[in-house]
């Protein structure tokens, strides 16, 4: 896919588009990836029946990670919040509407604040091994051990999904490249806002259909927190999905399968629709 560009608001967001049909997805990466994190899910939507977005966040690829008039972000603009702002804009500025959010990892929080915000620009919402939506505790010195894990040779990957046996080794290496390329402030400033996360009780909030996806083997956020997060989503909107043998990323190790789980999901979203529709016009 060749790289697109949008400008969201006062930033310039990379982002890639694959298919032409008439079911719009929107995939949000997590803390330190980056588009190219969904490959192995890409490689099994149909083209025929969705248009995927999927976007580089501020500070990913090649996306802004300066202001117009050229000083870097700091900290603070790295946050979920931002984020989800910045997500915002770009709908507004693709014109999209009525579209299926996804988010991963930290993307989930994004993509949790996003539909709290703006729910009625979104027909379906899927958190794949969120991050944590009621925060969590930062050890004392964490700062400067993630700094000094900066400097090595290699970067931070955490569970990436690299143990699969379809995984090849260039897109191990386009990932851990788009890692190795994060500003220092998009680490620090990430953890920090997902450290401060109070979002679990505002689920109750949503009303949209929403699918909470993870993995059994997940030890970045544990299959407690992924539990947590569906259980405190209203009955009528939740439904869950976990995958077996699948660790923090099962966009990566088991893409195909949640490619087959995220179709299920929309056309249930849509046969739910018209089922409204056709109610409503009674």
């Amino acid at each position: 896919m060749e790289p697109k560009f949008v400008q969201a608001g006062s930033v310039r967001l990379e982002y890639f588009e694959q298919g032409h049909g008439l079911d719009v997805v929107v995939l949000v990466h997590g803390y330190a990836s980056s588009a190219a994190i969904w490959r192995y899910t890409l490689e099994h939507l149909s083209e025929d029946r969705f248009r995927v977005i999927v976007l580089n966040n501020r500070g990913a690829g090649n996306s802004d990670r300066s202001h117009l008039d050229g000083t870097p972000f700091k900290e603070g603009d790295y946050s979920v919040e931002t984020f989800a702002e910045d997500l915002f804009n770009v709908a507004e500025a693709l014109n999209l509407d009525g579209f299926t959010l996804v988010g991963h990892s930290m993307g989930g929080a994004t993509v949790t604040q996003f539909a709290l915000d703006h729910q009625d620009l979104i027909k379906g919402l899927v958190l794949l091994n969120s991050t944590p939506l009621n925060g969590r505790t930062l050890k004392n010195g964490w700062e400067d051990e993630l700094k000094e894990n900066l400097l090595s040779p290699k970067p931070p990957a955490g569970d990436m999904g690299f143990d699969a046996a379809h995984v090849t080794e260039d897109f191990k290496e386009a990932v851990l490249a788009d890692i190795a390329h994060n500003p220092v402030e998009r680490f620090i400033g990430g953890r920090r806002s997902m450290a401060a996360l109070r979002l679990r009780d505002r689920l109750r909030n949503i009303k949209i259909p929403t699918m909470v996806m993870g993995g059994d083997l997940d030890k970045t956020v544990g299959v407690d927190n992924i539990l947590a997060d569906y259980l405190a989503l209203p009955e009528e909107v939740r439904h869950l999905s976990i995958f077996h043998q699948s660790g923090h990323s099962p966009n990566v190790d088991n893409g195909w399968r949640l490619a087959i789980v995220l179709e299920r999901f929309i056309s249930m979203v849509w046969e739910e629709g018209l089922k409204a529709e056709s109610l409503s016009s009674e």
